[in-house]
């Protein structure tokens, strides 16, 4: 067993990463240890990446002890690059961690400078820092050691074409130029957020932390303008938002609210958002706020007179209102590919993403009305296979006066059970012009039970 982790005052009695477990004992006998357990360390390890979306929306973990974060276009947020680096590593030490953080113009450079840069004093160029702030295996490192080449600085004057030929690995991590050019910004290296970066966003963080009700809906409605006029000026409206709220503590709470149709209406968004604070746990307070558009759509802009009816617009912002206060309950209807009448719509949870590739299974006109489960019927007919002349259903006799079929639907081949027989659809109408949507299940001479009829739906 071997150290993976030694804090400041390990070190200052000569423990170090990689050493032999017993070893450090024997060189101090009162040594406290922890087992470690990776997926645990990961584990918190994401969840301070979600937290320190406080800072930047471009968060990302790095490897198993670094975050990286894409502040451009931030940092006057929160008075520049030198206090916001200072607020982080104030709010990490608050929170038990020892930080070493790093500003600069590439992923690479940031990486080196805060790993291998003498921290807090980050001004002096990578040229001075050693080969293995690279990004680089050991073996690379060893070997580039042993030419003489202990720097970036050395390696940079080298000629780029003998550096290729030398350490040209199969591997990133065996390639020292590609990595020497993410370094420099010669070649691009894309950031991967843990969360999909959004294009409308509005933060704010607040000089001390607010926890009445009141101050959070002040907080909120700021930046539900804010992020409405973004989207205003992009004729865009909003489908999906997330509120992020990160409390004092270090802790996160994440709110979705979902749109049936686009809006940048403030009025509309903050009865959508409101509700969701007032069973909020605010904890010891909360100290910043973030409000992301995560789906919008193009809106079409229409200015409503006094006299023109509105009503399509307030029925679409109630259903906004009961699907986000009661999620679970409400749904809406989703077309299947399938020939089965009632497997060919299912109801879907609001919020899941929807079936974009769907197979249009007819052409021919369906009953306003189908039952969820076809109802059993006796039917009348002059030969068997002919249509229906009489029809009992639900204890009353209809007498038949017209009648359109048989349309035969059979089940899908690959969904196939046993139980399952061709149907024969019949449009009826009786004496009194009520039309019926019905079938015969299964068919006469073959093998197995009699055909059965079902009321499966109603027309006008």
């Amino acid at each position: 067993m071997r150290l993976t982790a030694v804090n400041q005052s390990a070190r200052n009695f000569g423990l170090m990463v990689g050493q032999r477990l017993a070893d450090a004992r024997a060189a101090v006998p009162d040594l406290l240890t922890e087992a470690h357990e990776k997926d645990k360390d990961t584990t918190s390890l994401l969840g301070l990446s979600r937290w320190m979306e406080r800072f930047s929306p471009w968060v990302a973990p790095d490897g198993a002890d670094g975050v990286l974060l894409d502040i451009t276009g931030v940092a006057h947020l929160f008075g520049g690059e030198t206090p916001m680096c200072q607020d982080i590593a104030k709010r990490l030490s608050g929170y038990g961690f020892t930080p070493r953080l790093s500003v600069a113009n590439t992923i690479g450079a940031a990486w080196a400078l805060a790993r291998y840069g003498a921290y807090p004093q980050q001004n002096e160029p990578p040229h001075k820092l050693p080969i293995e702030a690279l990004r680089i295996d050991a073996a690379s490192a060893r070997t580039l050691r042993r030419l003489g080449l202990k720097t970036i600085g050395a390696l940079i004057e080298l000629p780029r074409a003998s550096l290729a030929r030398r350490f040209r690995g199969e591997t990133i991590h065996e390639n020292v130029l590609l990595r020497l050019d993410e370094l420099l910004g010669h070649r691009d290296e894309p950031l991967n957020p843990i969360n999909p970066p959004s294009s409308f966003i509005a933060h704010r963080a607040m000089m001390e932390p607010v926890i009445s009700h009141d101050g959070l809906l002040a907080m909120l409605q700021g930046l539900n303008h804010q992020l409405c006029k973004d989207l205003e000026r992009e004729n865009q409206g909003a489908l999906r938002l997330i509120l992020k709220l990160f409390r004092s503590d270090g802790s996160r709470v994440q709110v979705p609210v979902g749109l049936s149709a686009p809006s940048n209406e403030p009025t509309h968004l903050q009865r959508l958002l409101a509700p969701k604070l007032e069973t909020l746990d605010a904890g010891f307070g909360i100290d910043a706020m973030t409000l992301e558009a995560r789906e919008t759509a193009s809106i079409i802009q229409h200015q409503y007179g006094f006299a023109e009816d509105t009503t399509d617009r307030s029925l679409s912002e109630l259903n906004d209102r009961l699907i986000n206060r009661e999620a679970q309950s409400l749904g809406t209807l989703e077309a299947r590919a399938s020939y089965i009448p009632e497997r060919a719509e299912v109801m879907t949870q609001h919020g899941k993403p929807k079936n974009k590739t769907i197979i249009k299974t007819t052409e021919k006109l369906r009953p306003l009305m189908i039952f969820e489960n076809p109802e059993p019927a006796r039917v009348i007919a002059e030969v068997p296979d002919g249509p229906p002349l009489r029809l009992t259903w639900r204890r009353v006799t209809r007498r038949i006066t017209k009648s359109q079929g048989p349309e035969r639907i059979a089940p899908e081949w690959w969904t196939l059970k046993r139980s399952e027989r061709p149907r024969d659809y019949y449009m009826i109408e009786d004496e009194n012009g009520r039309r019926y949507w019905l079938y015969r299940d299964g068919l006469y001479g073959e093998e197995g039970a009699a055909p059965k009829w079902f009321v499966h739906g109603l027309s006008a």
